[in-house]
């Protein structure tokens, strides 16, 4: 008898006494069967599989409560409870054992398809069960092919075993071997080669695809015969040797491949059920959206958002399932499920009502789907927050995931609206947004400059209108890019093109439609948005554009507005009701030839003090410019005017007053001495208050001081005390003298908007013009200061002879007697012109109710511009423009046939041709 029936007799003689237990005869019996091997590895240097295999048919039963030696070297049996062949651990077979300590694999050995690796999980009797760690592995692995096979649990550790899942493994060894289970972190160990593969062993794919052929060949055992139940698959009796989790993605892939092959072969099933299968990656199941699914249950899975089914609305749903996933957390989920299967009668227990589909569609379109997310991508971590390490970054085509951290205190037009004022200047355009109650997340592709903002900002998102400050994670390289994708710049591109219409491009209230553009957010005020807009348009209708409209869009500059320099045809171009704070606002305006602008109601007209310091300055950007805010400059100084006078005294008033002060604000004031005649008398007051206080020299600040220049040629008689002699003395008599003093006083701008002339006597041998106005002071303009005074001023003009040379038939008028009268502005004083850029508070709400009327009639913008596109073809004036178009109802096309024929007949006069007469 050899040593082991020697030691059973002794150890059943030994059992009889009672001497020892259970325990001890099993551990000697490990000890003996150690030593037997040893034996046999000196006698006999190799074994065949079938040796081994019947040596070791008694570990093939599998005690969970057992104690599992990592180090041991002896073989191990896994006998498959589904019937396939059994798999041999053999660890003198593997490689070496490696731990967190030891990361440098082979990576030729984990490559092989022809070997199992055993992967080795240490819980060490914790409070970790078997659910709770596959849960953890399948969330750090749902985009990878993971097929754990024959999971064994011991009281110290777990293991499995994989085949072709390099991507898992490599990922397990750039963790550090390290699993992540909440709070705990378990260490995993890895042997590669643990076993060898054989024909008649287990093979995930095949046995999955075969588990759903089984529910199908029994169907009515399962519910009914036109039902393919998958409820709690993993739970499948030929799957209790293969770990299932449909939250993987490569298992749910071939799971819906099955279903797609099974159901193609039995037209009678119409129902499919896969609740209660943790399933996120939903689009998966698109590869089955062309058979007759009329019934759908997806309960119980973890599908986050509605619009992540836009994959399958092909099925012809009437029926759909969804309680229990977290899309129902999503607002109005049932709208947009409803949305994506417009035949639905039923979802979950609500009856409902099916959606008339539209006919009307963009026929140009695309069709644009869903990104269905194919990896966890790479986290951006503190380190990777550097800006040179996120460099590598760059120029990559895939998407990217953008994570806002809100819990529930922001919407997502607030988060939207402090993004794109973050990263306006930047081409940034947020797609397939998704929102959630605690938080939101949307993908972005081609912005890394954007991102890079981000990240420099420390993956922080101030929102000023909430006071707070939001955390951001980034998610790199989360899915592949292709054609089906949605194209943010396209879609810009076809906008454009549908807002112009009859040489007018027309951009007014951009937010509103660009709002129902799919899968994409634009914001309409920010500059990079724009400026590829008017890149855009400027290709395309660059010499075909006159008109471009740009109100309510709630511009803050004009940036964005480079383009302008390429539309070689535009004379006209709206900004009103937008929010362009000053002048400076409008750098970014190339040189053009606008003749018209319209600027009123935004917030830089509030700004300007006179009418006249905004045409200047407005006119530093627009050089060509003729018309502003609807108002002619041309002939400006009459255009606001009220005159007391007969007609005929027009033209004089005009060209005098025009001549005189052209002179007085320019370098040319010396010359004003030729006006007048050689004894002409020139007078003044002054209405300050100065006039009766007695301040010192040194006490004046510079106003007061201007002011005092003003006084000292005043000859208010009530100053001078009933003293006439004083009072005649002050009286400057004298061509040469008047020009000395009116030279004396300091440079002036005078804001001839705010004119009134009164002509009260106009005879062959006399004219009296009277103006009142008011004038700034441009030295104090320039110290940072705005002083303003009112003025009266009476002239006495006589004849004084015939001209000469050209002029020798004209009269020759000179000032006889000049009468200037100055006083401080009152508030009211100060107050623009309401012509010009600034509303009255008295008509400001008739004011806003015209523009509502504005943004939503189109028939004045279209009047508009066909009576400036007419102008600009035709070259007549504004009222026989106007007068072709009425007589033909405003028909642009019409009216240009009525004008050939009127033209080609010579009935139209030559005065249609001039300019307007304002």
């Amino acid at each position: 008898m050899d040593t082991k029936g020697t030691v059973r007799i002794k150890l059943e003689s030994t059992s009889d006494s009672s001497l020892l237990c259970d325990e001890t005869n099993n551990c000697i019996d490990e000890m003996v069967q150690e030593m037997q091997q040893k034996d046999r590895e000196k006698q006999i240097p190799v074994a065949t599989n079938a040796t081994v295999t019947d040596q070791h048919n008694q570990q093939d039963e599998h005690d969970e409560n057992a104690f599992y030696n990592i180090h041991s070297v002896l073989p191990k049996t896994l006998k498959m409870r589904t019937g396939e062949s059994k798999i041999v651990l053999e660890p003198k077979l593997a490689s070496r054992l490696y731990v967190s300590s030891n990361l440098q694999y082979d990576r030729t050995m984990m490559n092989r398809a022809d070997v199992w690796h055993q992967v080795i999980v240490h819980h060490e009797n914790s409070f970790c069960s078997k659910t709770k760690i596959l849960e953890a592995l399948y969330a750090k692995f749902s985009y990878c092919d993971f097929f754990p096979v024959a999971y064994r649990r011991h009281i110290n550790v777990d293991f499995f075993l994989l085949r072709m899942c390099n991507q898992v493994l490599t990922k397990m060894f750039e963790d550090g071997l390290k699993l992540k289970l909440g709070q705990t972190e378990l260490a995993i160990s890895v042997r590669l080669g643990a076993a060898r593969f054989q024909t008649g062993q287990i093979f995930p794919r095949q046995t999955i695809t075969k588990a759903v052929q089984e529910r199908c060949d029994n169907a009515a055992q399962y519910g009914s015969s036109n039902l393919l139940n998958l409820d709690s698959f993993a739970e499948h009796m030929c799957l209790q040797e293969l770990c299932i989790n449909l939250s993987n993605r490569a298992q749910f892939e071939v799971v819906c491949s099955a279903i797609a092959q099974v159901m193609g072969d039995n037209n009678c099933i119409n129902t499919l059920k896969l609740s209660n299968n943790g399933i996120s990656h939903i689009s998966v199941l698109a590869s089955a959206k062309s058979l007759r699914i009329v019934s759908l249950d997806l309960r119980g899975n973890r599908i986050k958002h509605p619009s992540s089914l836009r994959g399958l609305k092909q099925m012809p749903l009437m029926e759909l399932y969804v309680s229990g996933n977290h899309l129902t957390e999503v607002p109005d989920y049932e709208k947009v499920l409803h949305s994506i299967f417009p035949d639905l009668l039923k979802l979950d227990t609500n009856l409902t009502q099916p959606m008339v589909a539209k006919i009307a569609r963009v026929i140009d379109e695309e069709e644009e789907e869903e990104v269905e997310l194919t990896s966890p991508g790479t986290l951006i971590t503190e380190a990777d927050m550097n800006p040179a390490a996120f460099q590598k970054y760059n120029l990559t085509p895939h998407w990217h995931k953008v994570t806002v951290q809100h819990n529930g205190v922001c919407n997502k037009q607030d988060i939207l609206d402090a993004l794109f004022n973050l990263l306006g200047r930047h081409m940034f355009f947020p797609c397939y947004y998704k929102t959630y109650s605690k938080e939101d997340e949307f993908l972005v592709q081609n912005c890394f400059d954007a991102l890079l903002v981000l990240v420099k900002q420390k993956l922080r998102l101030p929102m000023s209108a909430n006071n707070i400050v939001l955390k951001l994670s980034l998610a790199m390289n989360v899915a592949e890019a292709s054609d089906k994708d949605v194209q943010p710049l396209q879609k810009l591109e076809r906008f454009v093109i549908k807002r112009f219409k009859q040489s007018c491009l027309d951009l007014c209230s951009m937010q509103t439609e660009l709002n129902k553009c799919k899968f994409v957010d634009f914001s309409a005020k920010s500059p990079c948005t724009l400026r590829y807009m008017m890149e855009c348009a400027a290709r395309k209708f660059g010499n075909t554009c006159l008109v471009l409209r740009l109100r309510h869009n709630e511009l803050k500059n004009c940036e964005a507005l480079e383009s302008l320099a390429k539309f070689y045809t535009l004379v006209s171009l709206d900004l009103r009701y937008n929010m362009i704070s000053k002048i400076t606002d409008l750098k970014g305006i190339p040189w053009n030839n606008i003749t018209e602008l319209f600027l009123d109601n935004n917030p830089m007209c509030g700004t300007m003090h006179t009418s006249m310091e905004y045409v200047r300055k407005i006119r530093q950007y627009f050089g060509m410019l003729k018309q502003l805010d609807g108002q002619s400059l041309v002939g400006n100084f009459a255009q606001c005017q009220n005159y007391i006078c007969v007609p005929e005294a027009y033209k004089f008033a005009e060209s005098f007053v025009k001549h005189y002060f052209s002179m007085f604000d320019s370098f040319q004031r010396a010359d004003l001495h030729e006006l007048y005649h050689p004894k002409a008398q020139f007078s003044m007051t002054c209405d300050f208050g100065l006039d009766g206080a007695n301040i010192a020299e040194e006490q004046m600040n510079s106003q007061q001081m201007r002011q005092a220049s003003y006084i000292q040629h005043s000859r208010n008689l009530l100053k001078f005390g009933g003293n006439l002699d004083r009072a005649m003395s002050m009286l400057i008599v004298g061509n040469e003298r008047i020009s000395y003093v009116l030279t004396s006083f300091p440079k002036t701008g005078f804001d001839f908007h705010s004119f009134r002339i009164d002509v009260p006597v106009f005879t062959p041998e006399r004219v009296m013009i009277i103006v009142h106005g008011r004038m700034s002071e441009d030295e104090a303009a320039n110290l940072g200061q705005s002083y303003y005074m009112g003025f009266t001023r009476t002239w006495l003009i006589q004849p004084c002879g015939m001209g000469t040379n050209l002029f020798h038939e004209a009269l020759e008028y000179k000032i006889n007697n000049d009468m200037l009268h100055m006083y401080d502005m009152t508030v009211a004083g100060i107050s623009v012109n309401p012509t010009f850029g600034q509303t009255s508070d008295r008509n400001k709400s008739t004011l806003e109710e015209d523009s509502a009327m504005d943004t939503t009639s189109s028939d004045t913008d279209d009047r508009e511009n066909a009576l400036i596109v007419f102008k600009q073809l035709t070259k007549l004036n504004q009222q026989w423009s106007k007068r072709c178009l009425e007589e033909s109802s405003w028909n642009l096309k019409v009216a240009l046939n009525i004008f050939l024929k009127l033209y080609e007949s010579k009935r139209i006069p030559k005065v249609a041709f001039q300019d307007d007469i304002p």
